[in-house]
């Protein structure tokens, strides 16, 4: 274990391929250090915890005494890190875990660490999270609107439900199909089958009158949408033969889909934001009301820069 520090625009973690776990040595945040554990161990990649503190925790006028408050804070902080090191070793053998103690801003660490890390994985208060939690957010939401590749949160009500399905969000989106990619391979490593959702409320799109008119064309229509969102995953599925696919056309709305699914659910993946989104946007508001009402831990990914910078130039030259 060794003490990090990050100045402007970058940190120095070696990060690359890992799974990194943030941490505050409480109780509860072991949650979410377990199931990191679990998810590294699964998927045979190592582990990293990292506990990130702010700079100075009292004032200046009185030097000798601020530099040893210092000194006694890190040494408490790197006895919990030791700690939770020794009890992941223990509880998860053969699990490559190392950890690191850094100096700054939580959620700016752990954005940063997500652009080489295979994943991040963030603890956060659940639907029962006070209502000022609610409003301005927290960590979990700074790292996952900041983020630029997959994070997990797992939130203090999600369930432990690891024989559970594995669920997924899906429209024509580069974000759906990132998500696709991750929760195939999500459900190929725990040997559980995939539940590909689309949700769309077909009534918003009339008036009350024409309802009729979709009912009597509903066969028609959910076949082609069918055949549409099965070829969104067609090529990704191939590579996955052994993993059953599910798939669900339901008449919801996205957020509420996904949150229902994950009442039986062991995993829920789903896109930082969908196709009313515009690149730029840091988090949707799909994403946003899963990761704080799912029942079970939720994954959100991002669709490969190249491709959303592609996207939007294509956009750019057609309104040009």
């Amino acid at each position: 274990m060794s003490e990090q520090t990050h100045g402007a625009g970058r940190i120095r973690l070696d990060t690359a391929g890992r799974i990194v776990v943030g941490t505050d040595g409480s109780e509860r945040a072991q949650k979410a250090v377990s199931w990191a554990a679990e998810r590294a161990l699964a998927r045979k990649l190592p582990l990293l915890v990292v506990m990130i503190i702010p700079g100075p925790q009292v004032g200046r006028s009185f030097t000798a005494v601020n530099d040893a408050y210092e000194h006694q804070f890190k040494d408490r902080c790197i006895e919990k890190l030791d700690a939770e090191v020794e009890r992941l070793r223990t509880e998860y053998p053969g699990l490559d875990v190392s950890s690191e103690l850094v100096e700054g801003y939580a959620s700016y660490v752990l954005a940063q660490a997500s652009k080489n890390a295979a994943e991040v994985v963030v603890g956060a208060r659940g639907q029962h999270a006070p209502l000022k939690v609610k409003l301005l957010g927290g960590v979990s939401d700074a790292v996952v609107a900041h983020a630029h590749g997959p994070v997990a949160v797992i939130t203090d009500e999600a369930h432990e439900n690891p024989d559970g399905p594995v669920v997924v969000g899906i429209d024509e989106s580069d974000e759906a199909r990132a998500a696709a990619e991750l929760a195939f391979e999500a459900a190929d490593v725990r040997g559980v089958p995939l539940i590909v959702i689309h949700a769309w409320d077909y009534a918003m799109l009339g008036t009350p009158w024409e309802y009729d008119i979709w009912d009597e064309s509903m066969t028609e229509i959910m076949s082609s949408l069918t055949e549409q969102i099965e070829g969104v995953f067609a090529d990704i599925k191939q590579r996955y033969p052994n993993t059953q696919v599910e798939l669900r056309v339901v008449d919801s709305s996205p957020a509420q889909a996904l949150i229902d699914a994950s009442l039986d659910a062991g995993l829920v993946v789903v896109g930082s934001r969908g196709r009313g989104g515009f690149t730029g946007l840091l988090l949707g508001s799909t994403s946003k009301r899963v990761l704080r009402d799912a029942h079970c831990p939720v994954i959100v990914t991002r669709a490969e820069r190249t491709k959303v910078n592609k996207r939007s130039g294509d956009q750019q030259n057609a309104a040009g």
